[in-house]
């Protein structure tokens, strides 16, 4: 199984704590044994809000252990596939670990949570070891400014040649200090109480809300719930954000059960309308492998451009997702949950509209897009410097925008500030260029109807094809486009189904007929 790590072993903790559970006062259906919501301040709030910018691969490799796991559609598959990968397949060493263990673009803000259940190691930067002399002495003659160069994963190649395996310190400017300067605080003001129900509908505290929810459920006495005051297991409660009934499934520790049932696995028609407007869409072609008698898709044989698509779902942030699909994907509580932070208003709850943007509109990490990226999921873009001054090295400044970043050396006052640009993971030659995909090119895959991916073999193929019980007769091929609306239909069906390409390509939009060879 595969360490997540961005360079040697780790035995790193997360300093705030050690536990994974958090105490919750809940009102429970005594007889039913399920939640009518429950109450919390805005450490837990927080911590839901911050599950809309976790990675959906994060959320596999946090829980893929546990003993109350459940698979996500076929996202479980993929996860898998990415993990038996051998690395040849992949550009670089770290496109692996960019997969399976996915950087957080809010992790700054998500590590000061009152309890952070994301174990990974925080960003790492490194530098070679020529970036010692280049940033003390850039305006010398003796040097360029070509090893102005940062990773954010060890042993990438800088432009000159050496691997970048010297770790630098990144000081954070004050804009981005947020627990420290305001109470502990995340994303929401303090102090602020909540209701939280079952299917993680968040709002102020009410009682004509507490009353709606009784008679939404059919509680019609008083003496028929209870009060409870539980410690809910978080990592079980990660797992159950897929079901309807998340709070329940966590608090009484119930079989999480991934239930899609009344998802439409369609996709709007007015997307085929944007779709053929746009003149400049990104396309592709992938040939699938059919059964005629049942209509279903046997398995795929399918490009790099593709399988960097099905790969690139488990980097997405979840919030990513559901804005994707207007509030309309088939995480059901997760919809709620989106809404309910939509609905609380900036000062009067959430701190700040950047807070908001953050859990309403996540990002990528920079260079997690794929080049030909057919989903509008946009890239975080922040700018390192550092200064002239032999002692700023290796402590370097970072920030999210030039005018946030300091004016002067605290040293000597140099002003002389020198940009720093990261190395794209994905590029094998320290490139600082935005692009480039996951995997080596030309390669060919063969990826089953529930998003198994695997290196292309006919061997392989036939053996698979004689699992499922197919004559050779009742196999045809057709090819078939991929753009944005068959990615963002594949996106949905792969969250809710475990035949994803049927769902997409047959279920969805009809298969051409091959043409006959004559």
């Amino acid at each position: 199984m595969f360490e997540c790590g961005q360079g040697e072993a780790s035995t790193w903790k997360h300093p705030r704590t050690a536990r994974n559970s958090i105490s919750l006062k809940v009102l429970v259906d005594k007889e039913k044994e399920r939640v009518v919501f429950a109450e919390s301040d805005s450490d837990f709030v927080e911590i839901l809000f911050s599950f809309l910018t976790m990675p959906i691969g994060t959320i596999i490799r946090l829980t893929r252990s546990q003993p109350f796991m459940a698979e996500i559609g076929c996202m479980n598959n993929i996860y898998e596939s990415v993990d038996k990968l051998d690395v040849q397949h992949l550009w670089t060493a770290a496109c692996k670990t960019m997969l399976l263990c996915p950087q957080n673009s809010a992790e700054t803000h998500c590590k000061n949570l009152k309890v952070n259940i994301n174990d990974t190691e925080p960003i790492r930067y490194y530098t070679c070891s020529s970036g010692k002399e280049t940033v003390s002495y850039y305006t010398s003659l003796s040097m360029t400014p070509r090893h102005c160069l940062i990773s954010t994963y060890e042993n990438m190649r800088c432009h000159c040649g050496q691997l970048m395996s010297r770790i630098v310190q990144l000081q954070q400017p004050n804009a981005m200090k947020v627990a420290d300067e305001d109470c502990g605080r995340v994303f929401l003001n303090d102090p602020e109480w909540f209701m939280i129900s079952d299917d993680l509908h968040v709002t102020p505290m009410s009682t004509m809300t507490s009353l709606s929810l009784l008679r939404k459920l059919g509680i019609k006495d008083w003496s028929a719930s209870e009060e409870r005051t539980v410690n809910v297991e978080l990592l079980y409660l990660l797992m159950s954000l897929f079901s309807k009934t998340p709070l329940t499934d966590a608090i009484f520790l119930k079989q999480v059960t991934v239930d899609q049932t009344g998802v439409n696995l369609r996709i709007k028609n007015q997307l085929d309308d944007e779709t053929d407007a746009d003149s400049n869409v990104k396309m592709f072609k992938v040939k699938l492998m059919v059964s005629k008698s049942s209509n279903m898709v046997l398995y795929a044989e399918a490009g790099v451009d593709f399988v960097d698509l099905l790969l690139s779902f488990l980097t997405f942030p979840l919030g990513s997702i559901v804005e994707l699909f207007g509030g309309n994907s088939p995480m059901q509580s997760l919809n709620t949950l989106y809404k309910s932070v939509e609905e609380l208003s900036v000062d009067n709850y959430i701190k700040s509209d950047k807070c908001k943007n953050m859990l309403l509109h996540p990002k990528l990490p920079s260079y997690f897009s794929c080049e030909n990226q057919l989903l509008p999921i946009e890239e975080v873009n922040l700018y390192y410097s550092t200064f002239d001054c032999s002692l700023c090295y290796p402590t370097m400044k970072i920030s999210t925008s030039e005018n946030d970043a300091p004016r002067q050396c605290q040293h000597h006052n140099y002003t002389n500030r020198l940009t720093l640009k990261v190395a794209n993971p994905k590029l094998l030659t320290g490139n600082s260029e935005l692009g480039g995909g996951f995997l080596r090119r030309p390669k060919i895959f063969m990826v089953t109807d529930d998003l198994v991916v695997t290196p292309f073999s006919p061997i392989s193929a036939i053996s698979l094809l004689d699992s499922l019980n197919v004559p050779i007769s009742d196999v045809e091929e057709r090819l078939v486009t991929v753009s944005k609306k068959e990615a963002l239909t594949l996106l949905k069906v792969s969250l809710a189904s475990k035949s994803a390409l049927t769902n997409t390509f047959i279920f969805n939009f009809k298969l051409k007929e091959p043409k006959q060879e004559k």
